[in-house]
């Protein structure tokens, strides 16, 4: 496995999860949700939604549930999540602001690649403390397909303008890192609530600790 990369490339990252500690919140309030709907959810399904496409999520829900309750459990989320902002701020991950700056300051291209709408992007920014231009996002949410799929990976280059070999993606989770691997780009995990697993590892060019690793990485 690689263990450095071009910083002359184009920087997407992963927000949820890689900037933002917002994954634990997601997985338990995908759990919450359930159980208000009247269903059982396990901690390892609700792991396997991070980031995961619309259409994907909704034919799991009615596979594993029988019904197509997606919509109701996802507002009821939704309404969790904002119930808990209003008395605990979202947290970003340990260096997401310094590695921001430090990005700024040497010039290093970078755009942000979520499956988050824009509208959430933007409070949750606020709430931890991160600069973020709304130009440099790029939501699964005006694309088609969200990940595993490729479609906004190869979104994000064709708006930066780079080929996917220029491009270095990265990402937390599973359908993250497929996803951009399927784009082209080289892929760089760094793994939040669960270890990559070995067919995790294949989509993988680099795995790294945390985010002060990425510059320091850069040839």
């Amino acid at each position: 496995m690689k263990r450095s990369f071009d910083v002359g490339r184009t920087l997407f990252f992963d927000l949820d999860g890689v900037l933002l500690d917002t994954e634990p919140l997601y997985r338990r309030f995908w759990m919450e949700a359930v159980v208000k709907c009247g269903y059982e959810m396990q901690e390892e399904e609700a792991l396997a939604l991070r980031s995961l496409d619309a259409s994907l999520s909704r034919a799991w829900f009615e596979k594993r549930y029988g019904s197509d309750i997606y919509d109701t459990v996802r507002e009821t989320r939704k309404a969790l999540m904002e119930a808990y902002r209003d008395d605990h701020k979202i947290q970003a991950k340990a260096g997401a602001a310094e590695l921001l700056r430090e990005m700024a300051e040497k010039n290093i291209r970078y755009f942000i690649v979520t499956a988050s709408p824009l509208s959430r992007v933007e409070r949750y920014k606020k709430d931890a403390g991160l600069e973020i231009d709304p130009a440099l996002v790029i939501s699964t949410k005006t694309i088609s397909r969200g990940k595993p799929f490729p479609d906004v990976y190869l979104e994000a280059q064709r708006i930066a303008g780079c080929a996917p070999e220029e491009a270095v993606a990265i990402e937390d989770s599973p359908n993250g890192i497929r996803s951009a691997k399927a784009a082209g780009c080289f892929t760089v995990m760094i793994p939040d609530l669960t270890q990559p697993t070995e067919e995790d590892l294949q989509y993988c060019d680099l795995v790294v600790r945390e985010l002060s690793e990425i510059i320091s990485l850069a040839e």
